[in-house]
């Protein structure tokens, strides 16, 4: 009688949901295990949004297990490509005075992934992000405010990037 009660529970213990960490099973789509990212286009007026956004894929994509990072385009299962298309920075909010206090910044970028054989995976998919933040009477904290926060929409932007490359995720 005690060995049955035994193999059930044994039983129930191996058929239960094991822990695991969520998207560490996705993979790629199109089984890419290897990703070469190209030069981001900047089409705003914003300058130097290309150069944080760039840095921002590599570093995300370091760190994900699930994919490498290759050197060249030559190297690689596949490649990405990715455009910024939009950045605006508008008041969301006044005081009484009719200034601005509170802002939104939101960008937008257009988002290709091509196999190593030029078939599109992911074709022109936009991935946009936001983050509002507070004005100072000081216009240069403002510009200040808005660089940090434009640099933080961009991080943000590269995971939502990572996420969307994923299957399953």
């Amino acid at each position: 009688m005690m060995k049955r009660i035994l193999i059930v529970v044994v039983a129930f213990i191996l058929s239960s949901c094991a822990y695991s960490f969520i998207g560490q099973g996705g993979r790629i789509k199109g089984d890419i295990k290897s990703i070469y990212i190209e030069n981001v286009v900047n089409e705003t007026s914003q300058p130097d949004l290309q150069v944080y956004l760039k840095r921002d894929l590599i570093d995300v994509l370091n760190l994900d297990s699930r994919v490498s990072l290759a050197k060249s385009k030559d190297l690689a299962d596949g490649f990405l490509k990715v455009s910024i298309v939009k950045y605006d920075v508008n008041p969301i909010s006044y005081a009484e005075s009719g200034l601005a206090i509170r802002y939104r910044c939101a960008i937008s970028a257009n988002v290709s992934l091509i196999d190593s054989k030029g078939k599109k995976i992911i074709s022109s998919m936009v991935v946009s992000d936001f983050e509002d933040y507070s004005a100072s009477d000081s216009v240069s904290a403002t510009e200040m405010a808005r660089d940090k926060i434009s640099k933080d929409v961009l991080k943000s932007l590269a995971e939502k990037i990572r996420d969307s490359l994923f299957v399953g995720f």
